[in-house]
């Protein structure tokens, strides 16, 4: 090709592989210099193939959001066998490159990590009322009796100070007993003296006081009264779609780099399935009926995140796209089909770019 900038007549001769008006077959860069039907044609081997149902792909993407908050955990009791499959199918595809690296991820992971996820401790899962306002001055307290010059006398004096605090907050008597209780463990006393204060410190404590509003105007108490809006309910119910989006976003928040490897490794080392899709029967393919590869893949999964920046509108379109593309699917250029048996399609042998 001569001018970057002039209009040439191709031919598609092959997949993927074109030639121009003077029989010169383009270069991969000079491909990407001109449109091309690559990216808008479906391959032939796929034309006819049944579509996955949105029932299937709905129950395959449960079952890899539970995988995807199980691996968050970082349980080994998760984490190696599913690496351990991984490793299974890239020694079975004769990719002993990538067997060999994901090897090294779960010995590394095996030296790391917990096979079972820690429970926390009974007072650890406790939440402190403490008001705001009390934040800084506990904080000042506790810098003082951690002290090493802070004795017996210092941390009682302490303790009867931030106590008429404690007492005009407006606390529980057995929240206000935790919080003190904490300010003595914290402390350079002996066990003997901190068990004795903190045994000393409920005689002082009183219960908060509740006023009654009878001063309280007509319209405070209807304010107070009022029915809550639409949205208000729908933020406050445990079953709606936006408290069911939220949990989905933190989630996903939570275990974002679990979610990018399981997605990106899985499509393209599995043959386009995830561990829920070959549970459905089901998988992704390229519109080309080429391999995909990491990055690919990679730019799939980041399409779950515009699915959800719609509104979860881009993963409902499968119910009326004609290929049943989701947001994801469009990103991508993939479908997802029913899985083929091998007889019908086997993984070419020269997959394109995996890393």
């Amino acid at each position: 090709m001569t001018s970057p900038d002039a209009s040439h007549d191709i031919t598609q001769v092959a997949p993927n592989t074109f030639v121009d008006e003077t029989g010169h077959q383009l270069s991969q860069k000079e491909i990407r210099q001109i449109v091309t039907p690559h990216a808008f044609k479906v391959a032939d081997s796929l034309i006819g193939q049944p579509l996955a149902k949105p029932v299937r792909r709905g129950v395959a993407i449960g079952i890899d959001g539970l995988l995807i908050s199980a691996l968050s955990s970082g349980s080994l009791v998760i984490i190696l066998p599913l690496l351990g499959y991984l490793l299974w199918n890239r020694i079975r595809q004769q990719r002993i490159q990538q067997a060999v690296l994901v090897g090294i991820v779960a010995l590394t992971l095996a030296f790391t990590l917990d096979f079972s996820p820690q429970a926390p401790d009974s007072d650890e899962v406790k939440k402190l009322d403490l008001p705001s306002e009390l934040a800084l001055p506990m904080a000042g307290v506790a810098l003082k009796l951690a002290n090493d010059h802070c004795d017996y006398q210092c941390v009682e004096q302490e303790l009867a100070d931030f106590r008429q605090q404690l007492n005009a907050s407006g606390m529980s008597v057995e929240d206000k007993k935790l919080t003190l209780d904490e300010l003595i463990d914290a402390s350079q006393l002996s066990k003997q003296q901190q068990t004795q204060l903190q045994a000393a410190q409920a005689h002082y404590l009183t219960e908060p006081v509740i006023k009654n509003d009878q001063d309280g105007s007509k319209d405070d108490r209807k304010e107070a009264a009022a029915e809550p809006n639409l949205w208000q309910k729908l933020e406050k119910s445990n079953h709606s779609l936006l408290q069911w989006t939220k949990g989905i976003l933190a989630d996903f928040g939570v275990g974002f780099g679990w979610a990018m490897f399981y997605f990106t490794f899985f499509i393209s080392w599995n043959q386009g399935q995830t561990i829920g899709k070959l549970l459905m029967g089901i998988q992704v393919v390229q519109l080309d009926d080429q391999p995909l590869s990491l990055w690919n893949s990679f730019s799939r999964q980041g399409g779950y995140g515009a699915g959800f920046a719609t509104g979860l509108i881009g993963f409902l379109q499968i119910l009326w796209d004609p290929n049943r593309q989701a947001i994801q699917d469009k990103v991508a250029s993939t479908l997802v089909i029913v899985k083929r048996k091998a007889a019908n399609h086997s993984e070419t042998a020269g997959n394109h770019s995996d890393t």
